[in-house]
Order: C-alpha cells, then structure tokens, then sequence
C-alpha cells in the first residue's frame, strides 16, 4: 500500500500509529512524504489489517476532512480513568459544534483526533466523579455529557437536570424518558445556545 501525506510531521505521525497499533508483521519504506506499507498475514486478519493501515492513514492527515477514528485507536491512546461509552464522546463532540456520531467500530468526527483524545479523557474524569453518585447508567450517560457541556460538577449537572425535568429524584436518579430522547433534548442545548449567541 502507498500514502501520500503533506508533511514531515504526517508521516511521523501516521508511523507512530503503526508502531503503536497495527499487530500483523509490516515492513515500511519511505520517501519524503511517501510511505509504503507491506503487510504480511492472509485471510481475515490481513483484511483487519490493511482496514486498519488505511484508517490511520486517514487520521494522520490533516486538513478539514471529516475523520474516521477506529474506537480501539482512541481507547489505546486516551488515559482513561473511567471506560466511557462511544456514543457519550460523540453528544459531547456535537455540543462542542464539532458534529459526530459512532458507526460501528468508528467515530466520525469534524474534530481533529488530539481534540478527540482531550474529549474522552476528561468524560473518563467525570465519568469517575459520577460514581459516587446514585445515578443509573442510563442517566449517568446523559449527567456527564451534559457536566461536559456545561463545565460544571456532576452532581451540579444532575441537579440541573433534575429541575429542568429530565432526571427523575429518589434513592437513584434515574432518566424520566427512554436514553434516545433525553439525548435529543441533551444535544438541542446547542443548537439553543447559538442562537442565544
């Protein structure tokens, strides 16, 4: 396979990610901003692998092109302190203005991949805040994007929500409407904070 990238710091890039996450034997040549990737294996796991090449080829680009990171990727990289689920990091993109979602094994994102990585880690941060909370974790999902946004404490946020009618109160808080609708009503904030601005 042949990469054409843009600059030194592309290629640099793109062979750290290789480095850091391709597992099947490779052997690598490059020429200025070319890179060429010889993969050995056959069968599935060459089929994983030159899918994988390929993604991190993408994402070591620049530019404005929406990227595709693979999940896995950006589990590995990120310091967690707390697993955060997938669909959690893309609410909290979407609210920033940077719209992303998650297919399958990937998230699509505007978002350049180290803005992504500062994402996730600091909702690993709430998410550990959020265990010493009484919340489900359907509701904990919906507390941390929305701490997220707001740059407040979770328990703040929880009473934030819990007032504007999304949490119900009790031993647990709880959501008071399926997940798919509290996050509709979540990810309206935005679009309600810019036209307030």
């Amino acid at each position: 396979m042949s990469f054409k990238f843009h600059s030194r710091e592309e290629v640099e890039r793109f062979l750290t990610f290789l480095e850091r996450h391709l597992k099947t034997n490779y052997l690598v040549d490059t020429k200025l901003f070319h890179v060429y990737v010889q993969l050995e294996g056959e069968g599935k796991e060459l089929e994983d692998a030159v899918a994988l090449v390929k993604r991190l080829a993408g994402l070591a680009k620049g530019g404005k092109t929406r990227r595709q990171i693979p999940l896995l990727v950006l589990f590995r990289d990120a310091e967690l302190a707390r697993p955060v689920p997938p669909e959690v990091i893309a609410d909290a993109l979407t609210l920033m203005g940077r719209p992303s979602l998650v297919r399958g094994d990937v998230l699509e994102t505007d978002a350049g991949y180290e803005e992504v990585l500062s994402v996730v880690e600091r909702l690993s941060r709430l998410y550990e805040e959020a265990e010493r909370m009484p919340l489900t974790p359907q509701a904990k999902r919906i507390v941390v994007t929305y701490a997220f946004y707001a740059k407040r404490p979770v328990d703040a946020a929880a009473e934030d929500l819990a007032k504007a009618g999304l949490l119900n109160r009790g031993s647990v808080l709880s959501l008071r409407m399926p997940l798919e609708e509290a996050r509709k009503r979540l990810l309206s904030l935005n679009t309600a904070g810019r036209s307030a601005t």
